[in-house]
Order: structure tokens, then sequence, then C-alpha cells
């Protein structure tokens, strides 16, 4: 949320307040209930959250943020104070329909976004000089560019990265600013649940494991097929996807404490299935590194190989 409230409720309440309001709960993601944004024309993929704890709404599409009185105020046409007793109305649970609703509803574990949206920003990452020379910096192409879908906004001066779940539906973007290093998810991305790149490299035999979706579009570059984790600390479901699609998974962590954090982890996890390479010092991540530096990974996954035959 990019505002914090003063105000607390209970999640129940603020799920009992929305739908009686009329304001339908597309998805339910962590500390946040998923709704169409009604600020502006959503009405594709939902772009609002409301914050379970204080009520506070975001749209991700248009900027909005309002508390959730005044979201009320606006979806109902109550006035200020009558907003406020509807709200209040709504602390115990006195609607039958209600329970047996919150007792069957189920959250979808991936929610479709607008890829109309993910080509347009794409199309405008291309046609920037300015986001053309960030991913240069990355030392990513524009064949990249073109092929993962990287995105540019203007308005947040921000590159796109689009996100999917295993079987290729899009389910939205992280974000990083251009200027400074400050990311942003769409609302409610389950990024504990996915790895990027993973539906693109499901067929396999050996995958490399990185933190970053940057290293893994550079390992892709030089024709090493690769997921990344979306930082340092790899979840049961992704341990799952991992042992799911591959039989030979090469790590290549970081060259600092997480990074040893992580190869510890995936190797207590995944065994024998897991081959962990090295970065030298000279190197804190794949993004320091040439192409040519990072063919040599495959070489020394080789090596690795053929010393555990011997």
């Amino acid at each position: 949320m990019k505002t914090k409230s003063n105000d607390i409720y209970t999640a129940q309440q603020i799920h009992r307040v929305l739908t009686g309001a009329g304001i339908d709960i597309e998805a339910e993601y962590g500390t946040d209930y998923i709704i169409f944004c009604p600020y502006h024309n959503n009405n594709k993929t939902p772009a609002g959250e409301v914050s379970k704890e204080s009520g506070l709404f975001f749209c991700f599409g248009c900027q909005t943020t309002k508390n959730l009185i005044e979201l009320i105020m606006h979806m109902t046409g109550r006035s200020y104070f009558e907003a406020i007793r509807y709200i209040k109305s709504k602390e115990v649970e006195t609607n039958l329909e209600d329970v047996v609703n919150k007792a069957i509803y189920a959250a979808p574990d991936f929610v479709q976004y607008d890829e109309l949206l993910i080509k347009r920003l794409n199309k405008q990452a291309v046609e920037s000089p300015r986001a053309v020379s960030y991913f240069e910096g990355r030392k990513i192409n524009k064949d990249s560019m073109v092929k993962f879908d990287l995105g540019y906004s203007e308005k947040q001066d921000s590159v796109i990265v689009p996100m999917h779940s295993p079987d290729g539906m899009c389910i939205g973007f992280v974000a990083r600013t251009v200027e400074k290093k400050e990311f942003k998810n769409t609302p409610g991305l389950p990024k504990s649940k996915i790895l990027f790149n993973l539906h693109r490299v499901k067929s396999s035999k050996v995958i490399y494991v990185v933190e970053s979706s940057f290293d893994a579009i550079r390992l892709d570059q030089v024709g090493l097929p690769a997921v990344a984790t979306l930082g340092a600390n790899v979840s049961s479901s992704q341990m799952k996807l991992l042992k799911k699609y591959f039989t030979n998974v090469v790590l290549v962590a970081d060259n600092d404490e997480a990074g040893s954090i992580m190869a510890d982890r995936l190797t207590e996890k995944l065994g024998s299935l897991v081959t962990v390479i090295k970065l030298d010092k000279q190197y804190k991540d794949i993004g320091d590194m040439n192409d040519d530096a990072i063919r040599q990974l495959e070489y020394q996954f080789d090596n690795s190989i053929i010393a555990m035959l011997k």
C-alpha cells in the first residue's frame, strides 16, 4: 500500500463491508483483497487492492489511494457519517449467507493479468531511448526485451518484468525504478509460487537457477536455460516446482551471505538434484559477468558431473 491508515478492522469485517457495498472480491492474496478499481475503466484484470487490516484501497493502474470510508462513500453514495455507521454495522456477523459464502470462498492460485497492457508497456520500452539504454547497461539486448516482453512506464520511470504462472498465464509484473533500486509488484503477485521464465524452459534437462530475473535473461542470451527465484529466500512451492520439472538443477547463487544461505537450503532440500556453481570472487552476481564468463558456467557444470562419476 502507498499510504498508511490509522483505522484497524478485522479481515472478516472488511470482507462484509466490501460485499455488502456491492464490491466483488476477485481474489485474496496475503494481506489484501483484490478488486476491480471503481475509479477508472478497469474491467479486464483487477488492479485494486484493499488491505485486510486497515481497509486502505490502492489502485496500481490509476494510482488512486482511498481509505475504507472514502471507498464506501464513492461506491454507495453515502455521506461521511453514513459510511462510518455502515462500516461499524459490519463489525459483527449477522448474515448467515455471508457466513456460508466465506466458508466456501476459495481464492485462485493465479489471476490472469491484462496482456494488452503488458504489450503496450513492451512497445513503450522498445521505443524509449531511456529504457533501451537502461537495459543495455544491464547487458540485456533488444531481442531479449521483445522475447521477455520487458516494459517501461514513463509515468513511473520504471522498467517492467512480466511474471507468469508455470503454465504460462501472465499474472502481473515486477517494476523497478530506473534511477533507484526500488521495486513495486502488481497487487497480490504470488512470487513465492512461481519461478520466473519457468513456462519457457520446462522441457529442459538442465536448468540454471539464479535470484534475479535479469540474471536469468543474461543466461538465456548465451543459450543457457534459466529460471529466477526472485530473491534468495526460496519457498517450499518453488522447491516443488524445481523437483517437478527438472532432473538437474544448477544453482548460481550471488556471491554474498544470502547466496550462501540459498545454496545451503537448496542442497539440503533437493540433495543430489542440485549442483552448486560458485562464482569467482571478482563477481557479485551474473550481472557483473560478460557473456564469455557466463558461458564458462556450462563447463563448470560439466566438470562437476564428471567429477561425481569418477
